[in-house]
């Protein structure tokens, strides 16, 4: 029979008694089945297998192979055989996605054997999701509500809840929800003493002392930062870094603060927006600037502008409202009832902030550049910096002001005038972008070439040019300010060759090559002298080595004047052929006319200590010179008003009709704008009316705490995703999450304060046969930690993790070369110096093209997008990973270390019983032991007694156990 598709809702239980089918009522609790599971493959606009199920007629008539149905007769329906099949199984329907719980089978089973009547009229139900979230009455099974709703659930199933885990489980349980850092002994040890005494107040306790941590906020800052999609770079091809950091910082804070979340949400999507906004709401704004920005060599700025606003409409959806608005871009929603009108709507909010990557040069289509909008952030410890080199630089001139001198300098009247020629004409031979700035100079911008030929064209009417000079000055824009491009470190640049030529303005001139005498400079590099810049040799030229990230110049004097009497063209090549994009980034020309004299005095050679006084004020100067205050990427609305139009298909290309900014029909009734900005959308998110956000948001925090949440499809709360496992519960949660203020710590001290959070997670036979996937909560949570937890967690077993807090990204072990890449700045990556690289994994560098690769083998994301949930693998990759990356290995050092400077005198089952508990909080049983005890003196006898405890610490870090919230 070819029933190829959803239906997958019916049986499972064959020969129910007929009573029960009586209570099922079609319209609540079949048809929404149906909808979600059969109608995409067996509705109105698709009939696989000729078979169609979205009326009662097509449901009679069954499909190619014939009835699928049988009214009172379950056991003998095609349909329900086919739903009740495993998942694995080549006929399950539906063949794709989820099957269907065994709850919705039951009901579908019931409903077929009372007569599978479908009533006249029957409409479907107002989707749960839509419905103004409401307290039901508390279960008598228990006084608390969360145990209280799961009770009733386990006893209705005919199941038991487990018994409480140990004392020193449920510490490290708390430990690592809370804060995410694992306790130490003595910690487990204060708790499994109050424990013993009352559990309830000793876990309340805990709870509240925690939820104090400073630790609190980055803990919770992560799961918030994927769905923020927070990184450092801008992700593409040209994925240069970008600073964003103090929104990072700003959401920890927030957190520790327990800043309430429609406050949150406000200053997230409209801080730039409010009356006076403060600094930290305008950084606050940084949410929206976390959309990848596309700066690759072609990109069309207003296609990259549209997707960062698809991207923002998108994550308000996952975010916020749980549900899929991306589906609606091109057309009405498929499955959800979200029109095009409704995408646009809310198009229309994001509409209006300033363009953040424009071409330099719009005839150009390679000449694209980040424009920001920054802010810069007023920051205490960086005025205190630049004042501190500023009294030190005025310190060592006050000390060069003792030292007199006479040298060779010419005296003003004797010096070679110069004059700035400001370019009419330049042309790079590798399609280079470029600006010319008002001071003369031209600045190179967008991707640089690996080579670089450079023409520029003046007019003059100097007469008498003796020479010319050459500026190669630096600029905010260029990688480390340059003044080279390839390069944000080595700032350098290698001119080959400098050559002129001259005509007349006269346009019978022809032009004429100038010879060049020769040639000083400002600095030049050892074997790199300005002097190879005008010998004809291809392999010579000038470099400025190590004198990277300050300006530099270099005259060349003519063999001859020149000048024309009617005025002279001057046609300037400047070839760089070294590769790896060593090229200038900002040059000025100017011409020098009159000849310098020597002074008549002779230099008096600098005494060594002047030298060294001239070397530390010029090293202070560039330190001061390259501080800059540090900033963020904030929102910033435009002068004037987009309008905003429906876009046919969702390309830009084709704009339709004019829109004003709205909120979805369904979810307000109208389409009728609340009021066109963003301040008003975020509070409409976190208002009364809105049945989505706070059951989104409370589903998210559950999902933290049991891996799962009671919605287990946190992006999809439509008619795709799944129901609630427990409806009222998840109701009842997000009803009083808004009563108590939006208060995030009020909502976790009430789930962790329950006898379910405080279950054994111990999996039985029984409980593996009926609830493999503890969707009925009748067992404790037990999952892998996240990829930033199980670094933090190995760093503070080795007594290595640095809990500073703040600042810009860090950037620990990883293997070499990997930032390499073609395009865009190259950075070298230098691991953060001393205990800098042992800080929280919510401070590791974030590079969206190449993340960190320990954090992506164990299921972290690059943040290409939202991410309201991370997958959860387990792979070879991931044991290779935690026993030879450099961060666990060098984690296993310090751990064996550890071990036996805190047990000096302690004998090695001593020792080895204080390291199982630094590992996993509880202590090891006999067998245990001896294992560790066997592993200790074999690799004693093949070596030592150091690489005897490395091995035992390695062991130890690479338990599941202690990788696993259990």
């Amino acid at each position: 029979m070819v029933v190829r598709s959803l239906l997958a809702a019916v049986l499972v239980v064959v020969g129910s008694c007929a009573s029960l089918a009586a209570e099922v009522d079609f319209a609540r609790d079949v048809l929404p089945v149906l909808q979600r599971s059969c109608f995409e493959c067996h509705g109105r606009e698709k009939a696989a297998g000729g078979l169609k199920l979205d009326t009662a007629e097509s449901l009679q008539k069954g499909g190619d192979s014939g009835t699928v149905v049988v009214a009172g007769k379950a056991a003998n329906s095609e349909l329900l055989r086919r739903i009740s099949l495993p998942k694995s199984d080549s006929e399950v329907m539906p063949n794709r996605g989820d099957v269907l719980t065994p709850d919705e089978v039951a009901r579908i089973r019931d409903w077929i054997n009372a007569g599978a009547v479908w009533p006249a009229g029957a409409k479907l139900a107002r989707h749960w999701a839509y419905v103004t979230p409401v307290k039901a009455p508390l279960p008598q099974s228990s006084s608390h509500p969360v145990d209280a709703f799961v009770l009733d659930k386990l006893k209705s199933a005919g199941l038991q809840p487990s018994p409480p885990a140990s004392a020193a489980v449920i510490a490290r349980r708390l430990y690592f929800d809370v804060i995410g850092l694992p306790p130490t002994p003595a910690q487990v040890t204060a708790f499994e003493q109050a424990a013993s005494r009352d559990l309830p107040s000793a876990v309340e306790k805990l709870v509240d002392e925690l939820l104090r941590s400073p630790q609190y906020g980055e803990k919770w800052a992560r799961p918030w930062l994927d769905a923020a999609r927070y990184a450092d770079s801008h992700g593409f091809q040209r994925d240069d870094l970008r600073e964003l950091w103090p929104y990072r910082d700003w959401v920890i804070r927030a957190l520790n603060d327990d800043m309430p979340f429609d406050q949150f949400t406000l200053e997230q999507l409209a801080g730039d927006l409010l009356p006076n906004a403060t600094q930290d709401q305008r950084i606050a704004s940084g949410f929206n600037r976390c959309a990848p920005c596309n700066v690759e060599a072609g990109t069309d700025p207003e296609e990259n502008r549209v997707n960062q606003v698809f991207d923002r409409v998108n994550t308000l959806g996952a975010v916020w409202l749980g549900t899929t608005f991306e589906c609606a871009q091109c057309h009405d929603h498929k499955y959800d009832p979200i029109t095009h009108r409704d995408y646009y709507g809310l198009f229309a909010y994001f509409n209006q902030t300033e363009i953040e990557a424009e071409r330099s040069n719009p005839r150009v289509p390679g000449s694209i550049r980040f424009l920001g909008p920054y802010l810069d952030i007023k920051d205490p410890a960086f005025e205190q910096q630049r004042e501190k080199l500023t009294q030190e630089i005025a310190g060592l001139k006050a000390g060069l002001a003792n030292f007199s001198t006479t040298t060779t300098t010419a005296t003003a009247e004797e010096e070679p005038k110069a004059e700035i020629l400001v370019p009419i004409d330049f042309d790079s031979a590798g399609d280079a972008g470029h600006k010319i700035l008002d001071d003369g100079s031209i600045l190179l911008v967008g991707d640089p070439p690996a080579t670089d030929t450079y023409t520029i064209t003046v007019h003059t009417k100097l007469k008498n040019i003796t020479g010319f000079k050459l500026e190669a000055l630096t600029d905010e824009s260029l990688p480390g300010m340059g003044p080279g491009r390839g390069d944000p470190q080595r700032t350098n640049f290698v001119l080959h060759e400098f050559s002129v030529q001259a005509a007349s303005l006269d346009a019978a001139s022809r032009a004429e090559k100038v010879p060049l005498a020769d040639a000083t400079a400002s600095f030049s590099q050892q074997g790199w002298d300005v002097s190879g810049a005008i010998d004809g040799k291809a392999k010579t030229g000038w470099a400025i080595g190590p004198r990277f990230k300050q300006s530099h110049w270099a005259s060349f004097r003519t063999a001859r004047p020149i000048g024309f009497e009617q005025g002279t063209t001057l046609t300037f090549k400047l070839e760089q052929n070294f590769g790896q994009a060593r090229t200038l980034g900002r040059v000025r020309l100017s011409a020098l006319t009159g000849e310098a004299k020597p002074a008549p005095k002779q230099p008096i050679a600098a005494s060594p200590a002047k030298r060294e006084l001239e070397s530390q004020l010029s090293a202070l100067e560039n330190r001061l010179k390259g501080l800059k205050p540090p900033r963020t990427l904030v929102m910033q609305q435009v002068a004037q008003l987009r309008p905003t139009t429906m876009f046919n298909r969702g390309d830009f290309r084709t704009p339709g009709e004019a829109i004003q900014a709205a909120t979805p029909v369904i979810l307000t009734g109208t389409n009728k704008a609340i009021e066109p900005d963003r301040i008003a959308l975020a509070r409409w998110l976190c208002s009364d009316e809105n049945p989505l956000t706070a059951r989104v948001a409370v589903n998210r925090v559950w999902q933290e705490l049991f891996g799962e949440g009671l919605v287990t499809t946190p992006e999809d709360f439509g008619i795709k995703g799944q129901r609630p496992t427990h409806p009222e519960l998840l109701d009842w949660l997000a009803v009083e999450y808004r009563e108590q203020g939006w208060s995030q710590k009020k909502l976790l001290k009430a789930i962790l304060t329950s006898e379910t959070y405080r279950q054994s997670s111990r999996l039985t036979p029984e409980l593996s046969e009926r609830d493999p996937q503890n969707r009925l909560l009748a067992r404790g949570p037990s999952y892998r930690l996240s990829a930033e937890g199980i670094r933090d967690n190995a760093l503070a077993i080795a007594g290595l993790i640095d809990l500073k807090q703040f600042g810009p990204p860090i950037y620990p072990p990883q293997p070499a070369g990997l930032w390499n890449k073609v395009g865009g700045e190259k950075y070298e990556y230098t691991v953060s110096p001393g205990s800098e690289q042992y800080r929280r994994g919510i401070y590791v560098v974030l590079k969206r093209m190449s993340p960190n690769p320990s954090m992506i083998t164990f299921d972290a994301t690059a943040r290409l997008s939202c991410r309201v949930k991370r997958l959860r693998s387990n792979t070879p990759l991931q044991a290779l990973t935690l026993l030879n990356d450099p961060v666990y290995v060098g984690a296993a050092q310090a751990f064996a270390q550890r071990i036996v400077r805190e047990q000096p005198d302690g004998d090695l089952d001593a020792r080895l019983a204080h390291a199982f508990r630094l590992a996993v909080a509880r202590a090891p049983s006999a067998a245990e032991l001896a294992v560790l005890r066997k592993l200790f003196n074999a690799e004693q006898a093949a070596g030592n007694e150091v690489s005897a405890w490395f091995a035992v610490a390695s062991a130890l870090l690479n338990l599941d156990e202690t990788i696993t919230k259990g």
